[in-house]
């Protein structure tokens, strides 16, 4: 059986009954009782009841069409676009979309635009938005889709309060100054604080440069030998640390020799120097040469690693000499609380070098060694940043000014 004259009959009674629909008198949407079977409906609304003279106040412009499974309304939405849209006297300045909403039988359709009037023949008047048309088609079958013949609906204008922002005798609109003299004067006074600030930090980046740009020259300048950097305290100290762990695993395997005690001396002879505030020699090496008996070998660098021989004339006679002299004071730099164990470990490490017996108690060397092994990890603590800045703080003022000296 042939669809099409039903389908086209169909579309006819629609069509004139979509004629006959009056708009809605009112910017409200129609009620859902009286205007149901309305096949499309639109309306305005805004965000405020009245506006001043150049204010750009928001306007909406919502439509409800029918769409159903057989029947649709298709608006030609061209004349609407906020790029399109007439709505003289108001300017449109922008405008937006929003998504469909569907709710069948019905799909809802809104532009939001940004308007405002300018003129000042509008001053305490209303205004009204003007009538606009919005056209439509009415779209009957599923698979075979026809549109009928084109209508127009008309949107009722809606009156918008201008509010006056001049006097009634005023003949046009100019906008005074919200600045005063005094603004304009604060402003410049932080404008010269602004500029003072930025010479003075521009000078101290340019001294910064300048002293950068002068190391940089002395560095690659070529004259005479190059002049190493000393080895850090705390890479020495990590040094004297890896080398008594080497021979505590030594002593373990193959037991306790005259050799074996003469290596560890050198780790604690370093450290003891360094906790007595002594100083320490140190030979850097820039090729494969081997540590003599009594040098520690030492590896620093984080980008570039480098080694150093490190050496101290320090023994247990040496210890109980400086301690003496300074009579119980605390020079700026010593740590003499941890002496005894390094001085213990020493003293045994020496009996058994240079001792003629040759007995000894491996397990009391263990525990000597694993004591002055402790102080020399403790001595290292110390040496690092956050500890030597609690330190310097914890000093006496003149011990303080001297410490930072050095």
């Amino acid at each position: 059986m042939n669809r099409k004259p039903w389908r086209a009959g169909f579309a006819i009674a629609l069509a004139l009954w979509a004629t006959r629909v009056t708009p809605p008198a009112s910017a409200q949407p129609p009620a859902a009782g009286g205007s149901s079977s309305n096949a499309m409906s639109c309306w305005w609304t805004t965000d405020r009841n009245a506006v001043h003279i150049g204010e750009p106040f928001r306007l909406m412009l919502t439509c409800r069409v029918i769409d159903t499974g057989r029947a649709a309304v298709v608006p030609n939405v061209s004349d609407i676009e906020p790029t399109s849209i007439q709505l003289t006297p108001f300017d449109v300045l922008e405008g937006v979309r929003h998504q469909d909403v569907v709710t069948p039988p019905w799909r809802y359709l809104q532009f939001v635009y940004s308007v405002r009037l300018l003129g000042d023949e509008f001053f305490g008047r209303d205004v009204a938005i003007p009538p606009t048309n919005v056209r439509f088609r009415i779209r009957t079958g599923t698979t075979e889709a026809a549109e009928g013949v084109e209508h127009t609906y008309v949107l009722p204008s809606i009156p918008v309060r201008v509010v006056s922002l001049l006097p009634a005798q005023a003949t046009d609109i100019r906008d005074p100054s919200p600045d005063t003299f005094g603004d304009v004067e604060a402003r410049r006074s932080r404008s010269t604080v602004a500029l003072v600030a930025g010479t003075i930090l521009l000078a101290f980046a340019a001294v910064l440069l300048l002293i950068a740009g002068v190391r940089g020259f002395e560095r690659f300048r070529k004259r005479g030998p190059a002049v190493e950097r000393t080895v850090p305290a705390g890479a020495v100290l990590g040094g004297c640390l890896r080398e008594v762990d080497r021979v505590r695993s030594e002593a373990a395997r193959e037991g306790w020799t005259s050799g074996l005690a003469a290596r560890a001396l050198a780790p604690f002879r370093v450290a003891a120097a360094i906790a007595l505030a002594q100083p320490v020699s140190q030979t850097l090496v820039t090729d494969g040469a081997s540590a003599r008996e009594g040098q520690l070998t030492v590896s620093y660098g984080m980008l570039r690693r480098r080694r150093a021989f490190v050496s101290a004339p320090i023994t247990a006679d040496t210890i109980d000499r400086l301690r003496v002299s300074s009579n119980g004071r605390r020079s700026l730099g010593r740590h003499d609380d941890l002496l005894d164990a390094i001085r213990g470990a020493m003293a045994d490490m020496n009996a058994v070098r240079y001792g003629r017996d040759g007995a000894f108690d491996q397990l009391d060397l263990d525990q000597t060694l694993d004591q002055g092994a402790g102080a020399v990890r403790r001595l290292r603590a110390r040496y690092r940043w956050p500890a030597r800045v609690v330190d310097v703080f914890a000093q006496s003022p003149a011990l303080r000014i001297g410490s930072w000296g050095r």
